[in-house]
């Protein structure tokens, strides 16, 4: 519904937050599974600690372990600052360069992007911290078929 119309019974309010949410939650939906997309990673493990802005407390650590059979290949993870808005910490890409370049570990860090409200109702940048580990394990190499190996017959 456009901007200024009053929302329909039953809709419940608009919030920045579940908005990003759920549209983040549809991109993981609709991507495919990571067996899919990666079918040589065998794992992926991930070790996440978040950091405030100040990169002086953490706040979170969590460590992921996925299934690439039913898990999806957006690897998307929350801020977890509860009233940031429109941020999220996306490691697609990363994990995408990783196994391409056939990485057992890649770390790194990242800021978050989203927004929020201070105590004066000000939107600030929220730019918490998240420091990363993936460690992935791949499938060892297929051999080739006797057919591609031994070329056409005479």
């Amino acid at each position: 519904m456009p901007t200024g119309f009053s929302r329909a019974k039953g809709y419940p309010p608009k919030n920045p937050r579940a908005e990003h949410r759920q549209a983040q939650q549809q991109r993981a939906e609709d991507a495919p599974s990571m067996a899919e997309k990666y079918p040589q990673l065998k794992t992926l493990k991930v070790a996440l600690e978040f950091v405030n802005r100040e990169g002086m407390t953490k706040t979170t650590e969590m460590k992921y372990s996925a299934n690439p059979q039913h898990a999806k290949s957006v690897l998307v993870f929350g801020c977890p600052n509860s009233a940031c808005w429109g941020g999220d910490f996306d490691l697609t890409a990363k994990l995408a360069e990783a196994v391409t370049k056939r990485r057992t570990k890649v770390s790194g860090e990242m800021h978050c992007l989203g927004n929020y409200k201070d105590a004066s109702s000000q939107v600030v940048a929220c730019r918490n911290l998240l420091h990363y580990t993936l460690n992935l394990v791949y499938s060892r190499k297929q051999s080739r078929s006797p057919e591609s190996a031994s070329g056409a017959a005479a």
